[in-house]
């Protein structure tokens, strides 16, 4: 062997510690695949999502429904208060015996009146969040349910705050209770300290809300979506050589090409590469290690042409 060539044989070795992404392709004649039972499968897309642990409690409905009743009754007394000082400003303009001071004073009564109605509502959107965003009529008829045991509120947090963005719904197992489906109705408003959680309540309507007292708590696992996708590898399609894991890909009929992978998460169907494959290329299931032999076997012969 001449000394250039040797020096090419160094840096392909060097390569290869180095770890290559793939290998020069191999060739295998139709009817050796055939008598080898070469078999192949497709690699399938995969979008995987991470699980990450939260906690639900069961909310305590009575401080909304006081809240509630509390500002209907506002709503009622600020109506009056309002329809009081139009009268009293409309006698004052025709010059009746009600005099400017009397009607200034019901228009001062209206303004409280009124500033009590938007104080409860306040108070109803920093401490129930999406519930203040619900009309007057679906916010009493949901307290309805919930007095009744037909419905139940449900917080759900996690440290962080992980895993609650564009949150629509979970399921939620209580010990010895069962399953429930909580839909999320929006953000809590208030934050859990300990866990640094903003926090999400949701509703659960049904017969399985009369057993949600208030006080339960519960874990809930969330989903994080991963970014990006993967594709999902047989484990019959793993080569494991020269320290890499490896796969065949079929490029053509008979042309045949190594390529190192990394692992990812392990599935019921197969194992995760997150890149160096795309959805819908053919790998080699069975005859694998044929091909490596082929290859081998060929590139020792080319060193020896050398």
């Amino acid at each position: 062997m001449t000394r250039l060539k040797r020096a090419a044989l160094c840096s392909l070795m060097a390569l290869s510690l180095a770890g290559p992404a793939f290998a020069a392709p191999v060739s295998m004649p139709l009817a050796t695949q055939q008598r080898l039972h070469l078999t192949t499968a497709s690699a399938v897309s995969i979008h995987q999502a991470e699980t990450v642990s939260g906690y639900a409690k069961v909310l305590d409905p009575l401080p909304l429904a006081s809240l509630d009743a509390d500002l209907t009754s506002a709503v009622a007394v600020a109506d009056a208060s309002r329809a009081e000082a139009a009268r009293a400003k409309s006698l004052n303009a025709n010059g009746s015996a009600m005099s400017s001071r009397a009607s200034e004073a019901a228009q001062a009564q209206a303004r409280v009146d009124a500033a009590r109605v938007t104080l409860y509502r306040r108070q109803l959107a920093l401490q129930w969040g999406p519930i203040s965003a619900l009309s007057d009529e679906r916010r009493s008829a949901l307290i309805y349910l919930l007095t009744r045991g037909r419905a139940a509120l449900v917080r759900i947090d996690s440290a962080g705050a992980t895993g609650q963005g564009g949150l629509k719904s979970v399921d939620v197992s209580f010990d010895g209770l069962g399953t429930v489906h909580v839909t999320i109705l929006g953000s809590a408003r208030t934050a859990d300290t300990r866990l640094g959680s903003p926090g999400l309540i949701g509703q659960v309507i049904g017969p399985m809300a009369q057993r949600l007292a208030a006080g339960l708590t519960a874990p809930v696992s969330l989903s994080i979506p991963l970014k990006g996708s993967g594709v999902v590898i047989p484990r019959a399609a793993l080569l494991r050589t020269a320290g890499q894991t490896w796969v065949y890909v079929k490029l053509s009929p008979t042309i045949f090409e190594r390529r190192a992978i990394v692992i990812g998460q392990a599935t019921e169907a197969g194992l995760v590469a997150r890149s160096g494959l795309v959805s819908g290329e053919n790998l080699v299931v069975q005859g694998a290690s044929m091909l490596l032999s082929a290859e081998t076997a060929g590139t020792a012969s080319a060193e020896k042409d050398d």
